[in-house]
């Protein structure tokens, strides 16, 4: 397990406090899940990878729209914790504590979508990660991503405000080098096959204290490509 995994293996039964310090996570789980079901369309015996679920809040969200789920994280104790809100839920999920690419090693059966939200800024080589990502999804196949832009105005909003002033985030998750600028995931998605068809930004309100879909890709962004 890498040191970024281990950030969020501390927060335990967390994952499934909205009002605990995943807070946030818990506001802009149905936004992002409903841009990704829409750009992803019938979701209904479709299988679905999702990388990185951490406690598995959009792998509930896929798996109650009737997709067949396999999350993977690299934390036991969130996958512990993943699978035991699944089976309360009455939802059958396939958990692993795996890597991309230890999983791609057991050569599954390609997938018709794979997710990976907010979990791209905490990669160690990226370019590997989708190398071995990508190989595993289907011709026509679907990518769902969400992650931060490397902008100053991402490290001011994404890192000091959400995480030291607002507490949206818990303190120190993020690691502003690491923030990809959408020019280099789409070149990096473009070598592996994958066109992206869209990017739009996922923005705060300071206002009303949540989130919505923007044009703005300044902090957060998210999108979709086809594998060709």
């Amino acid at each position: 397990m890498n040191k970024e995994a281990e950030k969020f293996e501390k927060l335990g039964d967390e994952w499934w406090d909205p009002k605990g310090r995943l807070f946030s996570l818990h506001r802009i789980n149905p936004l992002r899940f409903a841009y990704f079901a829409d750009k992803a369309g019938k979701l209904e015996g479709r299988t679905v990878l999702d990388i990185g679920c951490g406690g598995g809040l959009l792998s509930e969200s896929f798996a109650s729209a009737g997709s067949v789920v396999t999350g993977i994280d690299l934390s036991p104790v969130t996958i512990e914790v993943a699978s035991r809100h699944a089976e309360k839920s009455g939802l059958r999920i396939d958990y692993r504590v795996t890597s991309v690419g230890d999983l791609l090693r057991e050569n599954p059966p390609p997938f018709d979508v794979i997710v990976c939200s907010e979990v791209l800024e905490h990669v160690d080589d990226l370019r590997a990660f989708l190398g071995d990502s990508l190989k595993m999804l289907k011709k026509g196949g679907v990518f769902l991503f969400s992650t931060f832009n490397r902008t100053l105005k991402s490290k001011i909003l994404g890192i000091y405000v959400a995480e030291y002033l607002l507490g949206l985030i818990p303190k120190g998750a993020h690691d502003h080098k690491r923030f990809t600028r959408p020019s280099e995931l789409v070149g990096m998605l473009k070598e592996n096959g994958v066109e992206v068809k869209e990017l739009k930004g996922m923005s705060f309100d300071a206002m009303k204290l949540d989130f919505r879909i923007s044009s703005d890709i300044s902090v957060n962004y998210l999108g979709y490509g086809i594998k060709s």
